[in-house]
């Protein structure tokens, strides 16, 4: 059966968000506007602004002019409740052309808070260049990127990626709103139960309950509309996802939310789908058990929410995500990317998103229209299989270099390391390397790498690089875990060392085993095999029964030439082990 995929919503135009001034009196507006336009012009690189107001009719006249090529500005802006009409936008474009005929040099710039009508869109559009002028309409869409540019609000894209991860209800038209100062995004929304809104910060974090309330009392649009108090939700979430079934009341401890208020927030959540109920007595509000519904349709939504923001590793390491990642994460993907990975990609690639949240949030969710038209080009070219395997393993390294890019980002978090920890990860090693080059000659060559071990406090120096340190920094046990871990990375020269400290300092017999053997397996991959055959020997001194042991002996003596030495030790492995598959095929191919 082909995996529901999630819910795909058609990205809104950015002229479709609406933006509104809320404040409790004209007055107070019409100075909102005139502080948010000279803030868009300072970012254009206007200056000494000659504004004056019209509190009546929501209006500013300005004028500035540039910093560096001193060309004056006309510039015009209004907050009405409507859009600008093409008779409106006329008579300031004929303003505009009056001065300019005394300034040839003359700039025009009309900010509309409302937008502007298509009527008058289309109307402005079809201007030639001598009826126009220098002139330039700055609607919501171009007014965002400026604040976007300005890096006062997230975009719009941003934010409408989040609403849709925090809801299941599909989010209405949204807003940006500019109350004391400040910005928020509004949407609203038609859930089950009725009309509601949901408010934003200008990054896409949700408000308190009393800033929302704020906007409700300015907005009248939203007057009849419950608030969504998305904080709650998020904490109420975010615990679940990491303890499982819990009644409300240790949810109110935990998230510190009144359970008057969560009692609301519950019932919201469940209603959007998000969660399930177990009875457990009565009432039932209080001692119900409540679990967020194990599917992966739930979890792409709270990744949506989580993946991209501060508690991006808390959810990542949660019980939930974990459970959801090994039940649905590869068909998931095979089936987003049009591929079909191999059983080494699906071994690896599970563990390397499970461990970085901006690399997952990429392959969940980021736009791969370009990659899939590569893999369906793909797909129809008359190639042999050989040439196919080859162009897909170059359409899937473009995939994971851009992986790795986000994963890098990760790195230098130091949660990474907790979520490292808590994944049981010893040892983590991150090399790098950049080239460039002319067609006449090397520009630049840079290659870095960094190992971190992650079982004790890091070490300084060269040794600490490979996680070596010193004698007294770490006791035999980790430094046989750390050996193992570089082993597992194949820095097999590092991880002899540290088999070797290993060794000087253990007394467990079955940890020198180990110990041995791994030293063994090392010196084996590096084709050492008459040195990894006395680590073999020293091995078979702790336990003879040691099958492993046996067979590596075995391959070592074959590659040697002893091809009747190596059969002994493969028939030893199997007299051990009669079941053990690895050394009947040795012997079948010997």
């Amino acid at each position: 059966m082909t995996r529901k995929q999630p819910r795909i919503t058609a990205k809104p135009p950015s002229e479709a968000i609406g933006m509104k001034i809320l404040a409790g009196s004209n007055k107070e507006r019409a100075l909102a506007l005139a502080q948010l336009i000279e803030d868009l012009l300072d970012d254009l690189g206007y200056t000494d602004f000659h504004p004056k107001l019209s509190a009546i009719r929501l209006t500013i006249d300005l004028k500035a002019r540039h910093r560096s090529s001193a060309h004056r500005l006309h510039c015009y802006g209004c907050t009405i409740p409507h859009e600008v009409r093409l008779e409106e936008l006329q008579g300031v474009h004929r303003r505009y052309m009056q001065a300019r005929r005394q300034d040839k040099d003359l700039i025009g710039i009309f900010f509309s808070v409302s937008g502007f009508h298509p009527t008058a869109r289309n109307w402005f559009s079809r201007l030639d260049a001598a009826a126009r002028g220098d002139y330039h309409l700055f609607g919501v869409d171009k007014m965002c990127v400026l604040l976007r540019r300005a890096k006062l609000i997230a975009s719009s894209d941003h934010i409408v990626h989040t609403i849709e991860g925090r809801v299941m209800a599909r989010p209405g038209a949204g807003n940006l709103v500019l109350m004391a100062g400040r910005f928020y995004w509004i949407f609203r929304i038609e859930s089950k139960r009725g009309a509601a809104y949901a408010a934003l910060d200008a990054y896409g974090s949700p408000v308190s309950p009393r800033v929302a309330i704020s906007i409700k009392r300015l907005d009248g649009s939203l007057k009849g509309k419950r608030g969504l108090n998305l904080q709650a939700m998020e904490k109420v979430l975010l615990a679940l996802a990491e303890s499982g079934q819990k009644n409300i009341e240790f949810l109110s401890r935990d998230t510190k939310e009144p359970l008057s208020d969560l009692r609301e927030v519950m019932q919201e959540l469940l209603d959007e789908g998000f969660l399930i109920t177990e009875p457990a007595g009565l009432p039932r509000w209080r001692f119900n058990r409540y679990s967020i519904k194990p599917e992966f349709d739930i979890f792409l939504n709270l990744a949506r929410q989580f993946l991209d923001g501060s508690q991006r590793f808390k959810f990542l390491r949660s019980n939930f995500a974990v459970q959801m990642l090994v039940a649905g994460l590869l068909p998931y993907l095979e089936g987003r990317f049009h591929l079909k990975l191999s059983e080494e990609e699906r071994s690896w690639l599970p563990k390397f998103l499970a461990v970085s949240p901006s690399a997952l949030s990429y392959a969940l969710f980021a736009p791969i229209d370009e990659l899939l038209s590569i893999s369906d080009e793909l797909e129809r070219r008359p190639l042999s299989s050989l040439e196919k395997d080859r162009l897909r393993s170059q359409h899937l390294s473009t995939l994971y270099s851009t992986l790795l890019l986000r994963y890098a980002s990760d790195v230098q978090d130091s949660r990474f390391d907790e979520l490292l920890r808590h994944k049981g990860v010893r040892g983590h090693l991150y090399r790098i390397t950049a080239k460039a080059a002319s067609d006449e000659e090397l520009f630049f060559s840079i290659k870095g790498e960094s190992y971190l071990t992650l079982a004790v406090p890091p070490a300084t120096g060269i040794a600490a690089q490979k996680g070596v340190g010193t004698p007294s920094s770490l006791n035999s046990d980790t430094i046989l875990s750390n050996g193992k871990a570089l082993m597992h990375i194949q820095e097999f020269d590092c991880a002899i060392e540290l088999f070797d400290r290993a060794i000087k300092e253990l007394t467990d017999p079955s940890k020198l085993l180990k110990a041995w053997h791994c030293k063994g397996s090392c010196l084996l991959s590096q084709k050492r095999h008459s040195t990894a055959i006395t680590c073999f020997n020293e091995a078979l001194r702790y336990d003879s029964n040691f099958k492993e042991a046996w067979l590596h002996k075995a391959t070592c003596l074959k590659e040697l030439g002893d091809s009747s030495g190596a059969v002994r030790c493969a028939r030893r492995a199997m007299e051990i082990d009669p079941a053990y598959k690895e050394a009947r095929n040795f012997l079948k191919n010997t």
